[in-house]
């Protein structure tokens, strides 16, 4: 058998070069297009998200305003416990109010033993146990989405 042609054997060695470069290509074109879907999932995900932070401000704007309604009523309530007669100082005693709470009370404002604690350990806990019941819906939609 003779030995193949010099110009055989260059063009194999093209047909193969070739043939590994459309490999190379290929897979190059398929990891754009992975890339591509990618960037479109991560935009989609930062979507999602923006979405349900404004979901949640909504849920926790009409919280705030339930619980300024409930204070307001709140305060409604002593007010009529002193229309009976009792005393300022008596209602504030069998309420457990400094005579600055009752007025607070009285303008609607958040009842507690103090600004700082009642935003430590009422409405904020409040606000806060809302945020979480919202970031859990959000989570159940995202995973059903």
């Amino acid at each position: 058998m003779a030995a193949p042609r010099k110009s055989a054997q260059q063009v194999a060695a093209r047909e193969k070069a070739r043939a590994k470069a459309q490999e190379l290509t290929e897979r190059h074109e398929r990891l754009i297009d992975l890339a591509a879907e990618f960037f479109e999932q991560e935009q989609q995900a930062e979507q999602i998200r923006a979405e349900a932070q404004e979901r949640a401000n909504a849920i926790l704007a009409k919280a705030e305003q339930d619980a300024e309604a409930a204070a307001k009523e709140a305060g409604a309530k002593v007010q009529q416990m002193l229309d009976t007669g009792e005393s300022r100082v008596a209602v504030a005693a069998r309420l457990g109010l400094s005579t600055a709470e009752m007025k607070r009370a009285l303008d609607g404002a958040v009842v507690g033993t103090s600004s700082a604690d009642t935003w430590k350990g009422g409405t904020a806990s409040t606000i806060a146990d809302t945020a979480d019941e919202v970031a859990d819906q959000v989570a159940a939609e995202t995973k059903a989405a």
